[in-house]
């Protein structure tokens, strides 16, 4: 027997399907997603409308039913094969900025982010604007570093 009889196997071809799916017809179980999960999706949804940051939804928000509002957003779960999920959030709107066009924003941001990421259905997106901020940032000391001085205005 020769030695290059061994490695003289021919190659042998893989076909890859087409589809990358997996057939997952014969497992069984349920996945639930985490209310802390769908809250955290929420709250990256509210982060990518401009004009818009979190609000503190109050003391009658905290009374109602079900889990406390985190970072503007609160979360409520229907039970069942296929959860319907309610999103409560409390946001602050820039001034100058129309609140409906806003609102309407932060709605389709939500829905299209928990329905993408977790499958389940979004029963309602509620919007509550508790306030308008004025700027983006508070102006005072804190806006020009030790060091920097763009006037040339000397520190006494």
């Amino acid at each position: 027997m020769d030695n290059n009889d061994e490695f003289e196997n021919p190659a042998v071809e893989v076909e890859m399907p087409e589809s990358h799916t997996v057939d997952q017809t014969g497992l069984e179980g349920k996945i639930r997603i985490s209310e802390d999960v769908i809250s955290q999706l929420a709250i990256k949804a509210l982060a990518s409308v401009e004009g818009i940051q979190p609000a503190n939804p109050g003391l009658m928000a905290n009374l109602r039913m079900g889990r406390k509002a985190a970072n503007g957003v609160r979360i409520a779960i229907s039970d069942g094969d296929a959860p319907k999920i309610q999103v409560d959030t409390y946001v602050s709107v820039k001034y100058s900025l129309r609140i409906p066009d806003v609102c309407w924003d932060v709605q389709e941001a939500v829905k299209d982010q928990i329905e993408k990421f977790t499958g389940y259905t979004v029963k309602s997106v509620n919007v509550y604007v508790q306030g308008i901020t004025f700027n983006d940032k508070p102006a005072g000391p804190e806006e020009f570093p030790v060091g920097d001085n763009p006037a040339g205005v000397e520190n006494i």
